[in-house]
């Protein structure tokens, strides 16, 4: 059964090598038909500061993640998330996946091999999509409608999302080999969901990409 997890993180900079963190986090899964079956969406407290030209872009100040989990503390949620998942889904997969294994190293674990990769940048490339292969030139050549807040993770997940269900080709965009995913750990005590003002969207919501869910009723993980 295939589940692809379609990924987006916000960052206080460009470099996990040089400390950059996570400040904001989305998951969206997705079925073998690519429709929405649950996701994550939440604020990381960074542990130290936002350059104020990177909350210029995204928007996510010291504020806003000052009452925010920890990536550590967000782990459990995120891996029960992707418990069924066989790939990982990112639009630059390199940048997303560099700081998911920086930050999994910096809560002393390692991320053995489970999932493959897909780069929707790469396949929008080999495919000529538009002039350039950016999320928002990609979405606009596809006609995939744009909405406010871009650089959000749930808002950039959610068009990339739909971009894998254009572009996606399961013979010919097989990954060659699997990246690093944790598996759960049963010494990872379930921590109980932390309130997340700015960011209860709807899975509903994500429609409005032309993403379909499992299901007709409303849901939501918060």
């Amino acid at each position: 059964m295939t589940r692809f997890a379609v990924l987006d993180v916000e960052t206080t900079g460009l470099s996990a090598a040089q400390g950059d963190r996570v400040v904001e986090i989305a998951v969206i899964v997705l079925d073998e038909n690519f429709r929405v079956v649950r996701m994550l969406d939440s604020l990381v407290h960074p542990c130290r500061r936002i350059p104020p030209y990177v909350a210029s872009i995204h928007g996510i100040s010291d504020s806003a993640v000052q009452d925010a989990p920890t990536f550590t503390q967000l782990i459990p949620e995120l891996l029960d998330c992707v418990s069924d998942a066989t790939h990982l889904v990112a639009h630059n997969i390199s940048f997303d996946l560099g700081f998911l294994r920086s930050e999994f190293a910096v809560s002393g674990l390692q991320m053995p091999p489970t999932l493959q990769k897909i780069c929707t940048m790469q396949l929008a490339r080999r495919q000529r999509v538009a002039r350039d292969a950016k999320l928002g030139t990609v979405a606009r050549a596809l006609r995939i409608p744009t909405i406010a807040n871009a650089h959000r993770a749930v808002i950039d997940a959610g068009v990339t999302a739909r971009v894998l269900s254009l572009l996606y080709n399961s013979e010919a965009d097989k990954a060659t080999k699997a990246i690093s995913w944790p598996r759960p750990d049963a010494d990872l005590v379930r921590l109980p969901q932390y309130p997340r003002p700015m960011q209860k969207v709807s899975l509903q919501s994500l429609t409005k990409f032309g993403l379909e869910l499992f299901g007709t009723e409303e849901k939501t993980l918060f």
